[in-house]
């Protein structure tokens, strides 16, 4: 026994002399018994603990836990198999997400250039004529009885 908590034997035999000093020899035979029971009950839980604990072990052993534990490496290389393809999708998102612009561009390019081409040159400048009927008057329409925001006296506009 080199040290027991950090005191080595000297110093163990000196606290043994002091204490039998203080509490004298009755005092003594009674501390010495609580300190036997005590380090026995300490040993029985250690003992009962090593039991436990060679049981929890060989438990681990058993043919049950072996195919419990291969169940959860399959179900780890699973959420790894998802998590590889959930962090791929923004990429292929974005691929297909570009394709699918080009092809709303050129589409809107294709529908947009009839309009385009048989516009007259100054198209922000263009203003509709009115329609005329066969006799040369102009046709009444029914937006011209409507009033607008001006005739109305009470309009917030």
């Amino acid at each position: 026994m080199d040290s027991f908590f950090g005191i080595g034997f000297p110093e163990l035999v000196f606290i043994l002399v002091l204490a039998g000093l203080v509490m004298g020899p009755h005092r003594i035979r009674q501390v010495a018994r609580t300190l036997g029971r005590l380090i026995g009950q300490m040993q029985s839980v250690s003992r009962q603990f090593t039991r436990q604990l060679n049981a929890e072990l060989d438990a681990l052993d058993s043919p049950e836990f072996k195919g419990a534990m291969e169940d959860m490496k399959a179900l780890r290389e699973e959420v790894d198999e998802l998590r590889r393809q959930v962090r791929s999708m923004p990429q292929e998102l974005a691929r297909e997400g570009r394709g699918e612009v080009r092809k709303a561009i050129d589409e809107g390019k294709r529908a947009f250039k009839p309009i385009s081409s048989n516009a007259p040159r100054n198209a922000s400048r263009y203003t509709p004529q009115p329609e005329t009927e066969a006799d040369g008057a102009p046709a009444s329409s029914p937006q011209e009885s409507l009033p607008t925001p001006i005739q109305v006296a009470d309009d917030p506009e």
